[in-house]
């Protein structure tokens, strides 16, 4: 009797382990297509962007060459609702070495959430040009943040977020946004963000600041075959305070190219701001209504680009950049750019 009790005791645990075996062989299955997934998933890119300029303000001008952007982009799908997005960015002047531009966790589908670091949905910034609009300059804003959403590829995105703003020890800082898309002929949007202030634009002025205000935006998008059309407003919503003045600053952008003989394209815009400052104000305060410590009041200008590769394309811009208050200025930007 004892040893039928033990041959039972034993085949029990045999069946136990072979039961434990069997769960662990389906895990690492499980595992292992989650990371063949991944793998097979697995998308880069990689920018690079030459750059030669010529600028003339009243007498003085100025000319270099710069090596302007080294951009390195990386996806990945673990499963269809699960993602991994990494950027990394060089810029002459700017970023030196490699900075991590942005790397985040995604999480979902239709309802989906955005866990990391990464530009905000404040602003859309599209444009036929070389160098940026003063939409961009105004209103980008890279943080390390989470962001809930809710995405109709069809018909719409609406999403929201926090993060943390500048020298604050909790989350207090908020945005929103929502597209529509109208089929395949425009995109149309707006944005708000609790304070105009945390834009990267106003990263060497925050400090100086006295009160901020929440910063809204609208946006176009229309594509009409061979020809776009953007344009694009910012502003804060009222007054900001720094160096003990009061300020609202505002820019806009609006353009219009078209593409023609399969490989070139040409494009007009239109951009201005007011109460902008740049990084070239004096930070002690000094001369700070001079209006060369603002960006331009008024920009017109044209693009003309060839795309002599599948990958590659080479650009010529100018700029006519306007001042009531100072000398204009001309700015001339050749660009080559290889996309791989």
């Amino acid at each position: 009797m004892k040893n039928i009790k033990g041959m039972v005791l034993i085949g029990a645990l045999i069946a136990m382990c072979g039961n434990g075996y069997a769960q662990s062989a389906e895990a690492f299955e499980k595992v292992g297509a989650m990371t063949q997934k991944g793998v097979e998933s697995f998308e880069w890119g990689l920018l690079f962007e030459a750059e030669g300029y010529y600028a003339k303000t009243g007498d003085a001008s100025e000319s270099d060459i710069t090596l302007a952007t080294v951009e390195f982009v990386a996806e990945t799908m673990v499963t269809e609702w699960l993602g991994t997005h990494v950027g990394l960015l060089w810029e002459e002047d700017d970023t030196d070495p490699f900075a991590l531009d942005e790397g985040f966790i995604s999480i979902g589908i239709d309802y989906y959430t955005q866990l990391g670091k990464y530009y905000l949905p404040f602003g859309n910034f599209e444009t036929a040009f070389i160098s940026d609009p003063l939409t961009l300059e105004l209103g980008e804003i890279n943080k390390s943040s989470a962001l809930i959403g809710y995405r109709n590829n069809k018909y719409f995105d609406v999403s929201a977020g926090v993060f943390q703003g500048y020298d604050e020890d909790v989350i207090q800082c908020g945005y929103g946004a929502v597209n529509a898309f109208i089929g395949e002929t425009a995109v149309v949007g707006a944005y708000i963000l609790s304070d105009i202030l945390e834009t990267d634009g106003f990263a060497d002025l925050k400090a100086d600041s006295e009160s901020g205000a929440p910063g809204a935006g609208v946006f176009a998008n229309i594509y009409l075959g061979a020809v776009m059309l953007n344009a694009e407003f910012i502003t804060a919503v009222s007054d900001v305070t720094y160096f003990g003045m009061d300020y609202q600053p505002m820019a806009y952008n609006i353009e219009g190219s078209v593409s023609f003989a399969e490989k070139w394209l040409a494009g007009l815009k239109l951009e201005g701001s007011s109460d902008f400052m740049n990084e070239g104000v004096d930070s002690t305060g000094n001369d700070i209504v001079d209006s060369l410590g603002f960006f331009h009041e008024t920009g017109v200008g044209g693009v003309v680009s060839y795309g002599f590769h599948e990958n590659a394309k080479i650009g010529l811009e100018y700029m006519r950049l306007i001042d009531k208050d100072a000398d204009d200025s001309d700015l001339i930007t050749v660009q080559i750019a290889l996309e791989i």
